[in-house]
């Protein structure tokens, strides 16, 4: 591979084209909205692996696909054939990541229209620029197979169509147990989101997790208004 300036790598892995640990290849993040992809949308991301990369398509826990092994001089060309299938590449770097469901619509123990709500959030603020990566995920029910509490905001069906809010989770080297802060009709999640991302944008510092700044400014009278804030949506 010809030599590729950090910030080039850099601006690649922001679309979404990850520099493998072999220093040769890269891997591309595809995102199904909603975690939902169309027979034709598997078929194109088919393509796309044997045509530009090693033919393999690896399923990550957030419910999109990476196809591994693309050779730096097949990414523009990749990136065109993509446009071609409206295919997303992306989902990567200091933003709203892509948003995750379960399959709440249609399992027996759903209370809520999980991929109608997971649509509308993404819609309105997938890849939102942030200090941090900012993760967004919705259960359907308390069996809890999105792990509400494990994401910066999560949303969970409880009866009679309500959500449970939860707010400042994070799961990996560093973990935190989301706090759950409130129960809002599902009309209001989206305003809601609104306002932990713009608490989130007035108060957090660059390379900043959402639930280490909640933990920095807890008891401050912004961050208790915040929480009546979002209270407030429950009203």
């Amino acid at each position: 591979m010809e030599q590729i300036s950090k910030e080039e790598l850099a601006e690649l892995k922001g679309q979404g084209f990850i520099l493998m640990k072999d220093r040769e290849h890269f891997t591309c993040r595809v995102v199904y909205t909603a975690g939902i992809a169309t027979a034709g949308d598997l078929v194109n991301t088919a393509r796309l692996a044997e045509e530009y990369a090693w033919g393999r398509v690896v399923m990550t826990v957030r419910l999109n696909a990476e196809i591994p092994g693309i050779p730096y001089e097949n990414i523009a060309p990749m990136k065109e054939a993509m446009e071609r299938y409206n295919l997303i590449y992306g989902g990567t770097g200091p933003k709203v990541r892509p948003i995750v469901a379960c399959k709440g619509t249609v399992c027996r123990f759903g209370m809520v229209d999980t991929h109608k709500l997971c649509l509308e959030l993404h819609r309105q603020f997938f890849a939102m620029p942030l200090h941090h990566k900012f993760k967004i995920n919705i259960s359907g029910c308390n069996n809890n197979c999105a792990k509400a509490q494990l994401n910066d905001l999560a949303f969970m069906g409880a009866p009679g169509g309500q959500l449970r809010v939860f707010i400042g989770g994070r799961y990996g080297r560093e973990c935190i147990i989301g706090e759950e802060i409130c129960k809002i009709p599902q009309e209001k999640a989206a305003p809601l989101t609104a306002a932990c991302t713009g608490f989130y944008l007035a108060h957090g510092k660059p390379k900043q997790r959402f639930g280490d700044l909640l933990t920095a400014m807890k008891d401050t009278p912004e961050h208790n208004a915040f929480l009546r804030q979002l209270n407030a949506f429950g009203e």
